[in-house]
């Protein structure tokens, strides 16, 4: 994979100059717009991402002290002036009910600093397995010492986003190593703490279907029933603990932010969000450029799982919703390790057209 052996059944293996000339365009178009279009992340929006901590902290320490979830998330959001008219503003009580029965916050941390660690090692093990050059070793470890980095700071380790998209990058790591069933595994836990991991559980469910991986689409399958009956029966209790003095977040979620919005979120990586939101304009388009370019069952698999949140958030999402990105954001700048030989296919149609004229 180092040096990109695969490249035969790849998208860009022998294009035309034309299409070479079409991507690269697009690429170069992409990055100008996210430059004209993005904007610092204000510091409203680290307030609201620093209230949503301290209310997931707050639920926690109440179910520490014998509270059950429900009430104590009913009464913190309240309290804290959330909408909690949508039930989707009731976040599902596995990770707080987990977090809220250890023996103190800073054991949820530990935890989450060992699964994170778990999946960094993870990852450098495929790049290891997979012959990656050093260059790549270097910075894939950079880029998925991501989740670490949160881990170590008080307070993400409380977001099911963190949690779910950690699982997520060790699901496609542990595939990548062929650990089929504890990717699974990986997948669907993360799937029961947030809702927001389901695409990622179709994909990878589609794409065992299409390879004709029976018995891993069967698991896959039951994981999601076993998930549709958990969020009946979440949508049920609080469905009848919602008041009319509720608040109603009006507009809803589907808002088409449009590329603006999918900047913002793919900023959740910890060394983007510390850097220039102009950075993260021009990162973005050639990681997904190099992600496309990524084959094999793995490579397409976090290719399609990067594509899926991509899409849905030019559609759905508020802007105070930018940490949905911890779904997708730990693991895309991956597919700048693959860049150099998109780029590199991508010119070779000039040059056999320079050398036949």
């Amino acid at each position: 994979m180092g040096k990109y052996s695969g490249f035969k059944n790849c998208i860009f293996y022998k294009l035309t100059p034309w299409r070479s000339a079409l991507i690269l365009t697009l690429l170069i178009a992409t990055i100008l717009y996210g430059l004209a279009v993005c904007r610092p992340l204000p510091d409203s929006k680290g307030k609201i991402i620093e209230a949503d901590l301290k209310c997931y902290q707050t639920i926690v320490e109440k179910i520490h002290a014998g509270e059950s979830y429900y009430s104590a998330a009913g009464h913190t959001l309240r309290k804290m002036g959330y909408t909690t008219a949508s039930v989707f503003n009731w976040r599902l009580p596995a990770l707080a009910w987990f977090l809220g029965h250890l023996p103190s916050l800073k054991t949820g941390q530990i935890l989450a600093f060992i699964l994170a660690l778990t999946t960094l090692l993870l990852w450098m093990v495929v790049f290891h397995k997979h012959n990656y050059q050093a260059w790549q070793v270097f910075l894939g470890g950079l880029i998925m010492a991501g989740p670490v980095i949160y881990s170590l700071i008080p307070g993400p380790f409380l977001a099911h986003e963190f949690w779910a998209g950690t699982l997520i990058a060790l699901s496609l790591a542990a595939y990548a190593l062929g650990w089929r069933y504890i990717s699974v595994i990986s997948g669907l836990i993360a799937l029961f703490l947030r809702e927001l991991s389901l695409p990622f559980v179709v994909v990878m469910m589609t794409l065992s279907c299409l390879e004709g991986r029976r018995k891993e689409t069967l698991i896959w399958l039951a994981g999601i029933a076993v998930f549709g009956v958990e969020l009946f029966i979440h949508w049920s209790i609080v469905s009848s603990l919602i008041t009319a003095n509720d608040k109603v977040l009006r507009g809803g979620w589907i808002v088409f932010g449009g590329w603006p919005f999918v900047l913002t979120t793919a900023q959740m990586h910890p060394f983007l969000l510390i850097s220039p939101s102009w950075v993260t304009a021009i990162i973005l388009p050639p990681a997904l450029l190099g992600l496309a370019g990524w084959r094999g069952a793995s490579g397409i698999r976090i290719a399609s799982t990067v594509g899926i949140y991509v899409l849905a958030f030019l559609i759905v999402g508020r802007s105070f919703n930018i940490y949905w990105g911890l779904m997708y954001a730990l693991v895309m700048p991956l597919g700048l390790l693959h860049l150099p030989y998109v780029l590199r296919k991508l010119r070779q149609p000039f040059q056999r057209s320079f050398t036949d004229g």
